[in-house]
């Protein structure tokens, strides 16, 4: 019959089948997972590439005068979150500008040069939007070319903004030279409350209370992951875009009883720098606060002495408390806690950095001062509008606007008070 001759040939098949190992099935099965989830990852990557707005990522290099910093000839879309959404355009200097920098100026012509943090390297706004655009276009008029050259990188501290300055910012011969001063520069700058890393230049005070440089041991070398990561669209998207990266460092940092101020949240103070600091393990919380400080002060001097020496004006603008610049629309802020708690507004009197101490540094050293709280407090009361975004505390468009207007006014006034001293000589 023919049902009895098929019989024997199901009884090999089945035989066959029980005769396949446990570790080939699995391994048939993890070629099969792998091979389902290439080809979705495949799919999916070409419709991000085809059919939604990707973030770029700007990509580093390593400079040994500063450490690391945005590599050359680059540009791109910076998109984070629901309402960043800005070209930039990383000149052939490496800096965040609509134009390369020329070292030649045009006789009677104006030079500023901008120095600072992420604040100042504006990737969150069109570079036609940022403040040095803003200020160019307001200082220029027929017969006066005006240019200013910005020098912004996410994560300066005021040791790196020095080498800047004598590195780079002084060989286009500037005018003026103006450091923006942010409420996070003190724990990017100093070895006596976080550890920089092997790999950027960092200064401290020697016995004498003098400036010590320290070199980068380590070359920064960037990472194959990230790199190959910045080449996917669904990495860039969900990583950067969707504010992954962020959230996890959020989270890492949650223990910290320092204020958020930069948009990004404050390290705890740890060991410190090594062991070029041997005193640094016996010395309490407050007199490493206090170096801190008697450390900036070393540093602004010599950014001005430095920019006297070859022909510069040398200022300092600071950013100014997000709290207290929003104040009218989210209400008058508490008063501080007494000076006692917190004497070098490091802790819970952040909020008053810029005026009980980077001003009165500035006052002994005669270096000219602007507190861009005043501006752009004024600014945000008139147009009842937030000057920075949303989980994010760098400046929007609208506070790059009024920032522009009152760095070119306070530019002008340094100009004008330069001017009669230069003829009595």
């Amino acid at each position: 019959m023919p049902s009895e001759r098929r019989a024997p040939t199901l009884s090999v098949s089945s035989g066959r089948a029980a005769g396949i190992s446990l570790r080939r099935r699995l391994a048939a099965l993890l070629i099969t997972v792998l091979g389902v989830f290439f080809v979705g990852f495949v799919v999916l990557e070409i419709l991000f590439r085809t059919l939604i707005p990707v973030t770029d990522v700007p990509l580093n290099f390593w400079d040994p005068l500063l450490g690391p910093r945005l590599a050359p000839n680059q540009a791109g879309r910076l998109i984070q979150g629901p309402v960043i959404n800005a070209r930039y355009h990383i000149n052939s200097q490496g800096w965040n500008h609509p134009a390369d920098y020329q070292v030649e100026r045009s006789p009677g012509s104006l030079r500023v040069g901008l120095v600072g943090d992420s604040q100042v390297e504006s990737l969150q706004v069109n570079p036609e939007d940022a403040m040095f655009s803003v200020a160019e276009r307001r200082m220029s008029r027929p017969g006066r070319k005006v240019e200013w050259y910005a020098f912004g990188r996410s994560g300066f501290g005021t040791s790196q903004e020095l080498e800047t300055i004598r590195k780079y910012v002084l060989d286009y011969h500037p005018d003026v030279v103006i450091l923006l001063f942010v409420q996070n520069d003190p724990f990017d700058c100093s070895p006596y409350l976080v550890d920089p890393g092997p790999t950027v230049p960092i200064y401290s005070l020697d016995s004498a209370g003098l400036l010590s440089l320290h070199f980068p041991s380590v070359a920064y070398v960037p990472s194959s992951f990230k790199r190959l990561a910045a080449r996917s669209a669904l990495a860039r998207y969900f990583l950067v875009q969707k504010r992954i990266l962020d959230r996890i460092q959020i989270l890492r940092s949650q223990r910290s009883d320092r204020p958020n101020v930069g948009g990004l949240p404050l390290v705890e103070p740890t060991a410190g720098a090594g062991s070029w600091i041997t005193e640094l393990a016996s010395q309490p919380m407050e007199e490493r606060e206090r170096l801190t400080w008697q450390l900036i002060e070393a540093l602004l001097k010599e950014m001005r002495d430095e920019s006297r020496r070859r022909g510069a004006r040398f200022a300092v603008a600071f950013r100014g408390w997000p709290d207290e610049i929003d104040s009218p629309l989210t209400g008058a802020l508490p008063p501080p806690p007494p000076a006692a708690q917190d004497p070098f507004c490091l802790r819970t009197r952040i909020s008053q950095m810029g005026p009980d101490m980077l001003e009165p540094i500035t006052r002994r050293l005669d270096i000219p001062y602007l507190d861009l709280a005043v501006p752009l407090k004024a600014a945000v009361a008139k147009a009842r509008q937030s000057h920075h975004f949303p989980d994010d505390n760098h400046y929007n468009a609208f506070a790059h606007a009024a920032a522009g207007e009152a760095l070119a006014a306070f530019v002008d006034s340094i100009l004008a008070e330069a001017a009669p001293s230069a003829e009595a000589r």
